[in-house]
This record gives structure tokens, C-alpha cells and sequence, in this order.
């Protein structure tokens, strides 16, 4: 295993596979690295041990690295239940909240058509979203979490009598929507 072989292993578990293979030429080692979704600080502390690291290579006099930042989808947490009224809103509310309070990055998406009350539950229901080139951005709720709701698109009290391709659509422009850096997205399901 050459040096150059050995630094590439050491990065990839120094950087949790976020970093390309290294290649070297003329003395200048070049890699990119995806900074997506770390903070300012984790990102410049691991670039930083990057170039050190790299430097300490025989024939390495410079070490560039390009930051990328990959918009990555955030990962689904779906709460559903064959029956109503078994709590799946309140549950859907209390875990995104309880995952903003532990750092998460959290989006709520409501995701029931016809009774939609995450709203209601987070304070947000005189809020409505804004639209760009047909994507929504969510409204944030009192506590700090995005979130979109039918609550947020429909005037309160009036009836929704959409059916099958109608409220498929609906429901994929709410997860579809532009959720910036979220990485945990709770989407509370109608029953069935």
C-alpha cells in the first residue's frame, strides 16, 4: 500500500466518506469534499486536518480541496395508522419537536388532505406559505420548525372534495417543497 493509498483510507473515516479519492500531481494534491449539511466549524476543522495530513505526504507541497454541498432529500419519518384518532398528529408534532430540541434539522409536512390539524397543534394556522416557480417553502411555526399543512393553502372551514390524482398531487408538492437544509422530514398520514 503506498502513502497515497494509506491518506485515503485514513480520510475516509476521517470524514465519514464525504471526501473523493485524493489524487496527486506536480506536488499538488487535489480532492473535493461534501460539506452539505456540517456546520462552519466541523467543516473547517475537517479541512483543516485534511491539508495537514495531505502536507505530511512525501512530494505533497499543496493541498486544494473543493467544497461541494450536495442538497441531499431529507430522510422520511412517516407516522400512520390504519384507524383515526389514535393520536397520530399529536405524536407527529411531539417528535419533530422533540428531534428540533436534540439539533435535528426537522420539517413537519401534514400530510392529511382532509383533517388537517398540525396547524392548529404548532400555532401556525393564520401563516401561508410562499410559491416560486411552482415550489412551496414552508411557514415556520412559532417554535422554530418548517412546516406545511392543507391548513396553510385552504381558507378555514371550507371543504375539500378532491379525489384520488387531485390529492396525490397535493401531497407531493408538500413533500416536494423547498425544505433548504432539513435532514429529518415527519410526515403525519391520513388514516388508512
Amino acid at each position: 500500500m503506498t502513502d497515497i493509498d494509506d491518506f485515503a483510507a485514513r480520510l475516509k473515516t476521517l470524514t465519514d466518506g464525504r471526501a473523493s479519492a485524493p489524487r496527486v500531481k506536480d506536488g499538488v494534491m487535489t480532492l473535493a469534499l461534501d460539506v452539505g449539511g456540517l456546520a462552519p466549524e466541523r467543516r473547517d476543522a475537517v479541512a483543516a486536518a485534511i491539508r495537514e495530513g495531505g502536507l505530511m505526504l512525501p512530494g505533497v507541497t499543496d493541498v486544494r480541496i473543493a467544497m461541494t454541498a450536495e442538497r441531499r432529500a431529507p430522510r422520511i419519518i412517516a407516522v400512520a395508522s390504519g384507524k383515526g384518532g389514535v393520536g397520530k398528529s399529536t405524536l407527529s408534532a411531539n417528535l419533530a419537536i422533540a428531534l428540533f430540541r436534540l439539533g435535528h434539522k426537522v420539517g413537519l409536512v401534514d400530510a392529511d388532505i382532509y383533517g388537517p390539524s398540525q396547524a392548529r397543534l404548532l400555532a401556525s394556522e393564520d401563516q401561508k406559505p410562499q410559491a416560486r416557480e411552482k415550489r412551496l417553502f414552508p411557514v415556520e411555526s412559532p417554535l422554530g420548525i418548517p412546516m406545511l399543512s392543507m391548513a396553510h393553502l385552504v381558507d378555514p372551514g371550507k371543504a375539500l372534495a378532491w379525489r384520488g390524482p387531485m390529492v396525490g398531487n397535493a401531497l407531493g408538492q408538500l413533500i416536494d417543497a423547498d425544505w433548504g437544509d432539513t435532514d429529518l422530514l415527519v410526515i403525519d398520514l391520513p388514516p388508512g
